[in-house]
Order: C-alpha cells, then structure tokens, then sequence
C-alpha cells in the first residue's frame, strides 16, 4: 500500500509540472522548460536565450524600397531608411492587416502614439 501512495505521489506531482508546462505558451523558436528551482519560462531551441511565458510573438514587419533597417521604438515598428547614421525617413511596415489584427487581439500592446516622417 506505501508503495502505491508512493507512486501515486509522484504521478500527482510530473501531471502537475505537466500543467504548469503547458500553460506556458513560447513562440516560434522556443519551448516551455522548468528550471531547477520549478519557475517554467521559454527557452530557445537554437540559441542560448531564455524568456517568460505567454509574450505575443509580433508579426515581422514587410518593407520594400530603400529599407535599411527596421525600427522598434515606443511609437511602433517601421521601415526606416538611414544615410550616414541618421534616420532619413520611416514608414508603416506594408503589412499592415497582419498589425492591425495583432493590435486588435492584443491593445495594451498598441504603441502610445504614432509618429511616420
């Protein structure tokens, strides 16, 4: 019977880890993993990166033209072009229904203010 509480035990406690795993939602790239002190987080498959669970994954922003970077600030992301180190224009990524029905499944993600030159 102590046998069998035993087993019980530790069935109760990996399905538990089990759940705890599976609420963890890791993007593309990642898996969910429990570290040695029980704190489950994304880590990369790879690359030696870790992050938390559940963190939308952004959609990649699409530019054409004279693109020579993409800018991630508190106004948003853009396409930007820059000449000698400085930003001469940025405009809106052109995917822009993939943006809008991320900001709309996610609006405390929606960028403060928008600012396009």
């Amino acid at each position: 019977m102590k046998f069998f509480a035993t087993i019980s035990f530790f069935i109760a406690i990996s399905m538990a880890s089990a759940d705890v795993l599976s609420d963890c939602k890791c993007g593309t790239g990642y898996k969910p993993t429990k570290t040695n002190d029980g704190k489950v987080q994304c880590d990369g498959i790879m690359l030696l990166h870790s992050k938390p669970c559940n963190i939308p994954e952004y959609p990649h922003c699409d530019c054409s033209g004279t693109v020579t970077g993409i800018l991630s600030d508190y106004t948003g992301t853009w396409c930007s072009e820059n000449k000698l180190g400085k930003e001469q224009r940025r405009w809106r990524c052109e995917n822009t229904q993939e943006w809008d029905t991320f900001y709309r499944e996610h609006p405390d993600l929606v960028p403060k203010t928008t600012t396009e030159n």
